[in-house]
């Protein structure tokens, strides 16, 4: 019975055109903006001019607050980084950059479970089939909740091991150890505080969405002042500043996902796992592949340049995981539309969806880059760096931020082929940038020095994103000669 109410409720034909949509919610079958394109989905893919069609006014309700929900996420690592390297300085931000990949583990494959489940929640919407997407929400929720047990204990008592692994040592160890304790901690509200929010934004509450996240980074922010400055708690008071901003982000994800119009079909089922699971794997790697590649370069840099050019590589790193998260937050507000125009069989819908992408990638990342170069001095001197540190930083940026385009043609293609459960092609990006980097990353050091080093990311992603095109054609040329038309 709770099947067939939540099917009915999944399954609702949207409105037509010319009547004003419903609330967004779980009872839409198109997500929030698409509603009103469910009728002329021929006029908004014609060649009309971008600025008028209803798909463009869509795809922005969609995208912007997934942007800035994404550099909200950004800056929440960045705080933590300002405030421990401007109290505790080199050592205390080396410490957070060989932590960090743990609590970015634990976020991602809640991001991963969460994203996996939303794909196979809208790919079932578009087709219409309301019971299945009820399912897919409540395996969501038990993945969720069954990773969360899992990752506590077998990370607490294996975290300094990793720790000593990644490369920490001696009173940076006692610090990163300090700051993945309390993490650890609150490993469920890390796990469904990125793993609820997919959810929510691809029921069309996309504004609440990043309010939810802004909510989080300003207690993070309070938090972190109060801890480490007015109580002196250094790195364990970075880390409770954000257990409790994933705890509030959780929650208020949680309260719009408790509602009666959102209940699931209480049936675990293993198929409807299997398939969350296949498709969380690649948005599981774009979370978490950065993190890789910053474990490959924080060994490299401490065996070849010590803590200050692990420091320095710490402060570059918090500013290219902002502008990265910038361009990935365009990947994940299509993603809603993507998988429910590939559930329709729209293909020319969707293709204007993915050049929408692009265009916006590449209109975030000319001003980005630019202003990443020419404030790379003033840029230094806002996390506590030693005169030593602030060269390297300053070297290392201008390295690794000029190819931020090939990083987003890369992260749009990847989006663009697990939003429609097509999984190789993006497997094969996510996870083939940390094996270049490793392959790059302990051999040119050799011969070029730390400058080798910082080289090893941009050279990954410039052959990544000659691949991504090569898939890209490969898959448009298939998808134009089996065109179907809209539903």
């Amino acid at each position: 019975m709770n099947e067939q109410r939540s099917s009915a409720a999944l399954s609702e034909t949207p409105a037509p055109a010319n009547e004003a949509p419903a609330p967004a919610s779980v009872n839409e079958t198109a997500p929030a903006g698409t509603a009103a394109l469910s009728a002329p989905l021929s006029e908004t893919s014609a060649p009309s001019g971008p600025a008028r069609g209803p798909l463009l006014r869509a795809f922005l309700r969609s995208v912007l607050p997934a942007l800035l929900s994404s550099v909200v996420l950004g800056t929440f690592s960045i705080v933590d980084g300002l405030f421990i390297g401007n109290k505790v300085f080199d050592d205390g931000l080396s410490a957070i950059n060989f932590a960090y990949p743990l609590t970015a583990f634990i976020q991602a494959v809640g991001f991963g479970i969460g994203m996996g489940g939303s794909v196979c929640i809208s790919l079932a919407r578009g087709r219409g089939d309301g019971a299945a997407a009820a399912r897919f929400l409540f395996n969501t929720y038990l993945a969720l909740l069954a990773v969360s047990l899992v990752l506590f204990p077998s990370l607490y008592f294996t975290s300094p091991h990793i720790l000593r692994a990644f490369g920490a040592r001696g009173v940076v160890l006692a610090y990163a150890q300090e700051y993945t304790d309390v993490i650890l901690y609150g490993t469920l509200f890390q796990v469904l505080g990125q793993g609820l929010v997919p959810i929510v934004r691809n029921f069309g509450h996309n504004a609440y969405t990043m309010g939810s996240m802004c909510a989080g980074f300003g207690v993070n922010i309070f938090l972190d002042w109060l801890f480490i400055y007015v109580f002196d708690m250094k790195l364990a008071g970075a880390a409770w500043g954000t257990f409790a901003a994933q705890a509030v982000t959780a929650a208020m994800c949680a309260a719009v996902l408790c509602r009666r119009a959102y209940r699931p079909a209480f049936r675990a089922g293993a198929r409807e796992l299997g398939a969350l699971l296949r498709v969380g794997l690649s948005p599981f790697g774009i979370f978490f592949s950065p993190n890789i590649v910053l474990i490959l370069i924080n060994k490299a840099a401490e065996l070849n340049g010590g803590t200050v050019a692990v420091a320095a590589y710490t402060a570059v790193s918090y500013v290219t995981f902002v502008a990265m998260r910038l361009i990935q937050g365009v990947g994940d507000g299509a993603q809603p539309l993507l998988s429910y125009f590939e559930g329709r069989g729209d293909m020319c819908t969707k293709h204007a969806v993915l050049a929408y992408g692009l265009v916006s990638m590449a209109v975030i990342t000319l001003p980005v880059t630019l202003l990443c170069i020419f404030l790379r001095a003033p840029l230094s001197g806002l996390f506590g760096l030693s005169q030593e540190g602030r060269e390297l930083f300053s070297q290392a940026l201008l390295v690794m931020i000029l190819p931020l385009a090939a990083f987003g043609l890369m992260r749009i293609a990847m989006s663009y082929f697990y939003a429609q459960d097509k999984n190789l092609f993006s497997n094969i990006l996510v996870y083939g940038e940390p094996v270049i980097v490793a392959a790059v990353v302990f051999t040119l050091p050799s011969a070029c020095g730390l400058f080798g080093i910082w080289l090893s990311a941009p050279i990954s992603q410039v052959f990544l994103a000659l691949l991504a095109l090569a898939f890209l054609a490969s898959m448009l040329r298939r998808e134009r000669a089996r065109r179907l038309p809209p539903a």
